[in-house]
């Protein structure tokens, strides 16, 4: 009875799983109850009924659409209408798009690419003028009191071998590349960070209500917020804070036990702000390694344990460590890194394939490294080497510097035709000279910034990261005269 059972679409990944054997089929909801509340606001809590409910509502207007889509790109920042959006996509057996960004001409690429795609937005949101009008748009209706109870009595399995979702790098070489993710191996890997956090914590794991700074979109916010409460046993908050009194506010109105969800970017802002802090009993963080100071002040200021994340979008998570107790980084259950040459490769696990890492790593043993920064971030500057890492730590050293980011900007040479690197600092008080003065105390001066343009801020997006091409876009033409710098 209820719902009949997804079937795997045409994207779908068809034929036998290993071993000649059937691939299985799970639940959508961690051991399958529709009674267990998945979502959590201070209004009212969603039950995995209720999503199932406007989930399947939603799957059965976009089927009786002239056309029914292949694809859905889901750009809801509510918690509640993307988890619906996605459900929805599971339940009709359409692949979701999930773009690194949301900008128009992304979403317009996606739209040109993959023909038969569908835009799922939030019924109170407005999308911005410049998205292809010729892209179908639909808005997602959220659950509401008065919404079917439980349509169904059944809980609806999705194949193992089932593409969910196209994940796409932020393509800061190039296009951006997508990559397919598996029902079965997001549930193995939303498990196996469960169980790799709990260990590594030394600490029990009970169910915890979670508040995330990043969006459900990204793969950081996709495992440790959206999987996490879809596959686990936690409770998702629908509120997306950004500012700090927001994410004050939002841990404070959650039950306990409570975990944030979070970037470098997000918590330094957090502990730099003036306000009290509410208890939290966890603290996961990732987009970037965090400097150990900035861990202590956390769980010093919070109260409670906090651990970072290892991954990217091609692999997902494949590793936890806790950085105030040591720089070591514990792979989970089932990942095995290889070396291939200066490449380091992750594969086994929840891993859908092999695949090469973008940073440099030191192995210790089977199960643990330490991590060097990116392979792309070494620097050779008429035979001097250092590394982006090594620069930005001495920028940032500086007193009086707030933040700041060097990085290659392509073809920006000096009059001898030298490469050259570009820094963007927020500095306040402090001049272009000032600056130069005090890295040259602390740098060879092959490597010293042309140009260096102060800012109010950096560029960051949704999860707290400085792209590439946010610096690029600052600095002008990276084809500027060489000595000539952009305006300060």
């Amino acid at each position: 009875p209820g719902l009949p059972t997804p079937h795997v679409a045409a994207h779908g990944r068809q034929g036998m799983s290993r071993m000649g054997k059937s691939p299985r089929r799970l639940a959508l909801f961690g051991e399958g109850d529709l009674e267990r509340v998945i979502l959590w606001s201070p209004d009212r809590a969603w039950t995995a009924g209720d999503l199932l409910d406007s989930a399947q509502a939603l799957s059965d207007r976009l089927r009786a659409r002239a056309r029914t889509p292949r694809y859905l790109i889901n750009l809801a920042t509510r918690r509640d209408d993307f988890v619906v959006g996605l459900l929805a996509g599971m339940l009709g057996g359409q692949m979701n798009l999930m773009p690194s960004t949301h900008t128009p001409g992304a979403i317009n690429d996606l739209g040109a690419r993959y023909p038969r795609t569908v835009i799922l937005h939030g019924s109170d949101a407005t999308l911005d003028v410049s998205i292809d009008e010729s892209i179908p748009r639909v808005a997602i209706r959220s659950p509401v009191a008065s919404a079917p109870r439980h349509v169904k009595t059944a809980m609806p399995l999705l194949r193992e071998d089932a593409i969910v979702a196209r994940v796409f790098t932020s393509g800061s070489t190039g296009t951006p590349s997508g990559h397919d993710k598996t029902w079965g191996r997001l549930v193995a890997n939303a498990r196996n960070a469960a169980r790799a956090l709990a260990a590594e914590a030394e600490l029990d794991n009970p169910p915890l209500h979670l508040l995330g700074t990043v969006p459900s979109q990204h793969m950081y916010g996709f495992e440790s917020l959206v999987l996490a409460a879809l596959c686990g046993d936690a409770v998702l908050s629908t509120d997306q804070p950004f500012f700090p009194s927001d994410i004050a506010d939002g841990l404070a109105r959650l039950p306990t036990p409570r975990a944030l969800v979070t970037t470098p970017y997000h918590l330094q802002h957090l502990l730099a702000a003036e306000i009290t802090l509410p208890r939290c009993e966890r603290i996961l963080c990732a987009t970037a390694p965090l400097d150990p100071a900035l861990a202590r002040e956390a769980e010093s200021r919070l109260g409670g344990v906090l651990q970072e994340i290892y991954g990217s979008t091609e692999t997902g998570q494949i590793a936890v460590r806790r950085p105030c107790k040591n720089d070591q980084w514990s792979l989970m259950r089932g990942i095995e890194l290889r070396q291939s040459g200066e490449k380091t490769i992750a594969q086994g696990g929840h891993l859908e394939e092999p695949t090469p890492l973008a940073d440099r790593i030191e192995p210790i043993d089977p199960g643990h490294f330490r991590l060097h920064g990116r392979r792309g971030n070494q620097v050779n500057i008429a035979g001097k080497r250092s590394s982006i890492e090594f620069l930005n730590a001495k920028l940032l050293a500086i007193d009086g510097v707030v933040d700041g980011r060097f990085f290659h900007p392509g073809r920006t040479a000096d009059r001898r035709g030298t490469q050259r690197l570009a820094a963007v600092v927020c500095a306040p008080g402090l001049s272009t000279e000032r600056l130069r003065e005090a890295l040259r105390a602390q740098v060879d001066p092959v490597f010293l910034p042309r140009p260096l343009l102060l800012v109010d801020h950096l560029p960051v997006n949704a999860t707290g990261k400085v792209t590439h091409e946010s610096l690029l876009r600052l600095i002008g033409d990276v084809s500027t005269p060489p000595g000539t710098e952009p305006s300060t």
